[in-house]
């Protein structure tokens, strides 16, 4: 939903300091960055504690009592859906890292893309807002941890780059993230089932060098192809990049379906995800 949209369904309504463009591509960013097997998605469980009595001497029904709900001043920062991030600090800058990555990554999809394909820019590429990246090339996406109300924002600690791919065959997108294991952008470490109504394989093996990989691949019904990897590696890095046959992103709807495929298949992405070069620890 768009900001007119939000501004025609609500009315006229006091002058607000929230950015909500703001909020809207901080939302699209993480419904992208969220990898597509439930194991990955994030989404917290909600846990209530029992405790079951029984009258002595007489079996009786049992009594559940639910556990005590949490005070108005709890922290909601203090139970994060997200596993602590677990790797080492990176030895570069940000800025370093960012800039080292993009040129491993960008030559790794040049060599494997068809023969005359082009990269252009793409619209998960700006970040923070007004400030558009070029087509693979990373930037640090980082948001401290902050409490609002009963609600905790923020969290973000990764790299992300994108980039529309232009060819004789059609368009299509590259996206990739490299992180600290752990944190919102962790990628999956187990398969699952594809996303409901889609239909594909998912398998897990190891690399060479003891990484985990999880390589996917499904289909939206008359929509998007997508092939996906994940990859753990022992260093302490986590790489997700993913090929898709649409210019936007697969979890858009599109009017006309795509008759090309990704641009990448799963082996290429595979080689490019378990590149020694993109790493946070060089």
């Amino acid at each position: 939903m768009s900001k007119e949209q939000f501004d025609a369904a609500i009315g006229a309504v006091p002058v607000s300091t929230v950015d909500l463009d703001a909020v809207l591509n901080r939302e699209r960013r993480r419904a992208r960055v969220a990898p597509w097997t439930a194991a990955g998605a994030g989404v917290a469980a909600v846990v209530v504690v029992a405790t079951t009595v029984f009258t002595p001497g007489e079996p009786g029904p049992a009594r559940v009592v639910p556990a005590s709900p949490p005070s108005a001043s709890s922290d909601p920062c203090a139970v994060s859906p997200y596993p602590p991030q677990t790797g080492p600090p990176a030895p570069e800058t940000a800025d370093v890292a960012a800039h080292r990555l993009s040129g491993v990554l960008t030559a790794a999809v040049q060599q494997r893309v068809a023969a005359g394909t082009k990269l252009q820019p793409h619209a998960d590429g700006e970040y923070p807002k007004g400030k558009q990246h070029g087509p693979l090339t990373f930037f640090h996406v980082f948001s401290a941890r902050v409490a609002s109300g009963s609600t905790c924002g923020g969290g973000e600690d990764y790299f992300m780059a994108a980039a529309t791919t232009a060819g004789k065959a059609g368009k299509g997108n590259v996206w990739a993230i490299v992180t600290r294991l752990g944190g919102n952008a962790t990628p999956a470490t187990e398969c699952n089932p594809p996303p409901e109504g889609a239909q594909g394989t998912c398998d897990r093996t190891s690399g060479p060098h003891g990484e985990q990989i999880v390589a996917l691949t499904f289909a939206l019904p008359q929509d998007a192809t997508v092939n996906q990897v994940n990859v753990t590696k022992p260093d302490g890095t986590g790489v997700i990049i993913e090929a898709e046959n649409v210019a936007d992103s697969a979890k858009q709807r599109h009017d006309v379906p795509p008759d090309m495929p990704p641009p990448l298949t799963l082996a290429q992405l595979k080689a490019i995800a378990l590149d020694p070069k993109l790493t946070l620890y060089p």
